[in-house]
């Protein structure tokens, strides 16, 4: 069948058909290109020693023990895989933040390989380099490319899991099954969000395989390896019960407003400086929406299918995020804007899908939105992680006055984490648990506005002096620093 292209003697009216006219060479400098960028803008922003309250908990959880790590993640509202990862890397490559940021690194740039790889196979290469380009630069994706947290790894996972699912519904091998099996549980082990949108993108493939004649006969082994899937999951399912048990009682996010969900859009797509992006980001969507739907309506099925497809990937960071606030609202709040980053690749794979059925000069401008896009989200990113913060200073007073027998005495419990990983944990105390009885030099006082100061009942009895230092801080909380000294007895 003879495509527009053709029968316009070369001259396609959307991007789709111009695709044709590039030379393979040129089409793997653009795709591979890109891969090599941004995976090298993410790496020049790993060389410095900030990390906030989350990127702490994650050091320390791997600085401990296989076994620690479950037990502390059960106590914790996440699962354990991505702390094994952790554990391992840091077994392996040593205990600076820069090895533990190229963790981070690592998936991101394997789901951009997917984009240049599996993607580009399955699509085409207009459709591989949109995708590159959309991932690499929507706002939130350049913080979490680079963050000492799970996500980059759930990415990888939702966006190989859907993958797979498309090569089951087009071929059905064995190879497409066990990957989506593994990228699933792998999924769900990472992060309980990206483990929602694995269950949605296999009760999707399920809906698809029942409802086209051709595929019914693969039902039996969805309903294998769903099996598998669950019984890799049950060792976990008694510590996923307590977590939810501990959250029902009583949670941290506060409560969701018709402002908070515009902000998830806002943090998804808006830049701090130019929050107006996100309007044209919901512009492209709309588009790209469009185009979807003319695809689906097309007499070709490789492009009916695709437009489908498109429509799956939309479905998937959609219903997880509506799941996610349907159930704040209904029960307990539990749903932040970043829960939905582990399926921002497929979000990117719908609109590339779309956008490559424009024409030509709205796909060029989009390209050059998304590239100023991309460009002022690296340089926030830059300058939020390598400008002057007090932590330098708190960390150089310390080293000249931590005395071997002094105590660090904080007041606000959120922060344990931070101060645990900047001050010996075996002289670390809460200030409504420290024994000022015992021996020490001096304590150092991190008062925040938070919660409790020292009372003149803990102090007076062993008549101590508190005398004001200076302003101090560790990354986003800051205190007032105070020095604790023994008066004089008579």
């Amino acid at each position: 069948m003879q495509t527009d292209e053709r029968k316009n003697g070369g001259k396609g009216t959307c991007f789709e058909e111009t695709v044709p006219a590039v030379r393979k060479r040129g089409w793997d400098l653009l795709i591979w290109g890109s891969v090599v960028l941004f995976t090298l803008l993410y790496l020049s922003l790993i060389f410095n020693n900030n990390v906030w309250t989350d990127e702490i908990f994650s050091v320390n959880l791997f600085r401990e023990s296989f076994g620690q790590i479950i037990m502390d993640t059960a106590e914790d509202v996440h699962p354990p895989l991505y702390y094994f990862l952790g554990r391992i890397f840091r077994l392996l490559f040593g205990d600076s933040l820069q090895v533990q940021k190229i963790l981070t690194i690592i998936p991101m740039s394997l789901t951009l390989v997917l984009g240049a790889t599996k993607i580009r196979r399955f699509f085409g290469n207009g459709v591989s380099y949109l995708f590159l380009i959309f991932l690499g630069c929507i706002p939130c994706s350049m913080e979490y490319a680079v963050q000492i947290r799970m996500y980059s790894w759930a990415l990888l996972c939702v966006t190989a899991c859907a993958l797979a699912a498309w090569e089951i519904y087009r071929d059905g091998r064995w190879s497409s099954w066990i990957m989506l099996s593994v990228s699933a549980v792998a999924a769900a082990y990472l992060h309980y969000f990206s483990f929602v949108s694995v269950i949605i993108i296999n009760g999707l493939l399920f809906l698809v395989l029942l409802l086209t004649k051709e595929n019914r006969k693969k039902l039996g082994k969805w309903v294998l390896f769903s099996l598998l899937m669950v019984a890799a999951y049950l060792p976990w399912l008694p510590y996923f019960y307590a977590q939810v048990t501990r959250v029902e009682a009583g949670y941290w996010i506060p409560p969701i407003t018709a402002e908070t969900i515009w902000s998830y859009f806002l943090w998804a797509f808006g830049l701090e400086p130019l929050p107006q992006t996100a309007f044209v980001f919901l512009g492209i969507s709309i588009l790209a929406g469009v185009f979807c739907i003319f695809a689906v309506r097309n007499e070709e099925r490789e492009i009916r299918e695709r437009g489908g497809f498109a429509f799956f990937c939309m479905a998937v960071p959609t219903l997880t995020a509506a799941g996610g606030i349907i159930l704040s609202f209904m029960k307990q709040p539990i749903y932040r804007d970043q829960y939905v980053f582990p399926a921002m690749g497929l979000f990117c794979l719908f609109l590339a899908i779309g956008c490559v059925r424009m024409r030509k000069e709205a796909v060029v401008l989009i390209l050059v939105f998304l590239l100023f896009t991309g460009g002022i989200s690296y340089r926030d990113a830059f300058r939020a992680e390598y400008k002057a913060t007090l932590t330098e200073q708190t960390e150089e007073f310390f080293r000249e006055n931590l005395g071997e027998n002094d105590l660090v005495v904080y007041n606000y419990q959120a922060y344990y984490f931070n101060y645990k990983y900047y001050f010996p944990e075996d002289r670390l105390f809460y200030v409504r648990d420290v024994d000022l009885s015992q021996d020490f030099d001096e304590i150092w006082f991190l008062d925040t506005d938070f919660e409790w100061d020292f009372v003149p009942d803990q102090i007076l009895p062993y008549n101590l002096q508190i005398e004001y230092v200076g302003h101090y801080g560790i990354e986003h909380n800051e205190f007032d620093l105070y020095r604790v000294t023994k008066g004089i007895t008579e």
